[in-house]
């Protein structure tokens, strides 16, 4: 099975590159320290976290002009850096690559259990 353009793994690489721009512009750097509660040290320690990956994205996608700063600084399109967001939402397979299992009484019995 292909994997997909914009999985969690560029997801990661979105973000880390994301953080490299913040660092070129103190100023954004700043802002993400402020808004984060991060400094350098406990930067370290979350980095690669799979919340932290979001939050990078999140803050990224609250700033149009960010968002349009930094693809093109990874010269992807815009809309990449959503795409790579909405993949850290989707639900993760299990250990075996199958999907998770349905509630038992899924699929419905008839059309009356959508009412």
């Amino acid at each position: 099975m292909a994997s997909s353009p914009t999985g969690e793994r560029d997801a990661a690489s979105i973000a880390i590159a994301a953080l490299s721009h913040f660092a070129t512009d103190p100023r954004i750097l700043s802002r993400f320290f402020a808004l984060t509660g991060l400094d350098p040290a406990s930067l370290r320690q979350v980095a690669g976290t799979p919340a932290f990956i979001a939050g990078v994205l999140d803050f990224v996608l609250s700033d149009e002009r960010l968002v349009l700063a930094v693809a093109a600084a990874q010269e992807i399109p815009p809309e990449a850096i959503a795409a790579a967001r909405r993949t850290l939402d989707r639900p993760s397979l299990g250990d075996d690559d199958r999907p998770m299992a349905l509630d038992e009484d899924w699929p419905p019995r008839g059309r009356d259990d959508y009412a």
